[in-house]
């Protein structure tokens, strides 16, 4: 009789000691998944600029891409200025942040170029420094033309 209650006991003990460690694995997983950061997917993420009859070569387009993103914690929303020009067959998308020190570089019409109201740099109609103290050209996007939309699309 005292073999069976042994039995019962070691089974019983087996038994609860089996339930809190899969408590237990499943607590230590749902923690790292919450403590673990948002990991970006490496798959190239396109965002919509500007419609492909909206960019008529006269000169260039100014849209807004807005693209979310995690830091940390905290899901927010991004924005950028970009210009959208014809280039040959193609489109260029050119980024509006001047290279001297990040202010929204406009374009001016009457002279054909962009200017950045901060420090006097100004870019020719392909980005690159004519005058001023940037240092590099305005940031080139990579862009393509959706073949179902026809719509432009930037790689921010």
């Amino acid at each position: 009789m005292s073999d069976v209650r042994e039995d019962r006991r070691s089974a019983l003990a087996r038994l609860v000691v089996a339930v809190l460690g899969i408590i237990t694995a499943a607590l230590a997983g749902l923690v790292g998944l919450v403590a673990s950061p948002v990991t970006r997917s490496n798959a190239r993420r396109w965002r919509r600029v500007v419609s492909a009859s909206e960019v008529t070569g006269d000169a260039p387009v100014q849209a807004v891409v807005a693209e979310r993103y995690a830091d940390g914690w905290y899901q927010a929303r991004r924005q950028s200025v970009v210009f959208v020009d014809r280039d040959g067959d193609g489109y260029r998308v050119l980024s509006a942040t001047c290279s001297h020190l990040g202010c929204q570089v406009r374009w001016a019409p009457a002279a054909g170029e962009f200017q950045c109201p901060c420090h006097g740099g100004v870019y020719n109609r392909r980005g690159d420094v004519i005058a001023g103290p940037p240092p590099a050209p305005l940031t080139r996007l990579a862009v393509r033309l959706n073949p179902v939309t026809s719509e432009i699309e930037v790689e921010p």
